[in-house]
């Protein structure tokens, strides 16, 4: 009896990441008049909430309430992140659309988000967030942008492939009014410092999960 033997190659460990220019989805009519409005709602709690700063350096953090916030704005924003939320996990899901589909018919998504008011040279320290499934940011006003200066960074999880440059490590993104991320919620990132005379930056970070009292399988 011969055993055929056949060989393989594959890719393992995949890391999917979202990316939306709302502007070209929404218009930047209805962008601009979005981000003002959540421009006012979050300066207005900034000045009203207890200062939030943990892992942050030079920034400010809201409490973890901003999609709950009854108003027109939040509203079409939380719209932008379950679309983000539903394309992440049909991506993660690829190989298994029956799943995926069961996901979204037995399961509740939970999600939360937070204002992040970043002022002239703020950072924040490479984190990642626990609890939840997909994480991401929207970015409302983004000054602070430079060559070498403000952008998202996210890492590599392999550090064995960074060590011997298999990997270039990072992946950076720049920031830009109506952009939308997201990715895994276990993926390293971190914020680099925004330029010293940039301006302010406002952005509003989100976690996302699923609860079901369902089995999937």
């Amino acid at each position: 009896m011969t055993t055929e033997t056949r060989a393989t190659t594959f890719t393992a460990w995949p890391t999917g990441f979202y990316q939306a220019d709302l502007t070209a989805m929404h218009g930047p009519e209805t962008v601009a008049e979005m981000n003002g409005q959540l421009r006012t709602l979050i300066l207005d709690a900034e000045a009203r909430q207890p200062e939030y700063r943990f892992g942050v350096i030079g920034a400010q953090k809201s409490s973890l309430d901003i999609l709950r916030w009854e108003h027109p704005a939040v509203d079409w924003l939380r719209g932008c992140i379950l679309g983000a939320i539903r394309d992440l996990t049909v991506d993660a899901l690829s190989d298994k659309e029956e799943l995926a589909e069961r996901v979204f018919e037995k399961s509740e998504i939970r999600a939360e988000g937070w204002a992040v008011v970043y002022h002239q040279g703020g950072s924040h320290r490479q984190h990642t967030h626990h609890d939840s499934v997909f994480s991401g940011t929207y970015y409302i006003e983004t000054g602070g942008v430079g060559p070498d200066g403000g952008h998202l960074q996210l890492l590599d999880p392999r550090p064995a492939a960074c060590a011997r440059r298999a990997s270039p490590g990072v992946y950076t993104v720049k920031p830009k009014p109506g952009l939308l991320v997201g990715f895994p919620s276990w993926l390293p990132h971190s914020v680099q410092a925004t330029l010293p005379h940039g301006g302010t930056r406002i952005c509003i970070a989100w976690n996302a999960g699923f609860t079901t009292t369902e089995a999937l399988s």
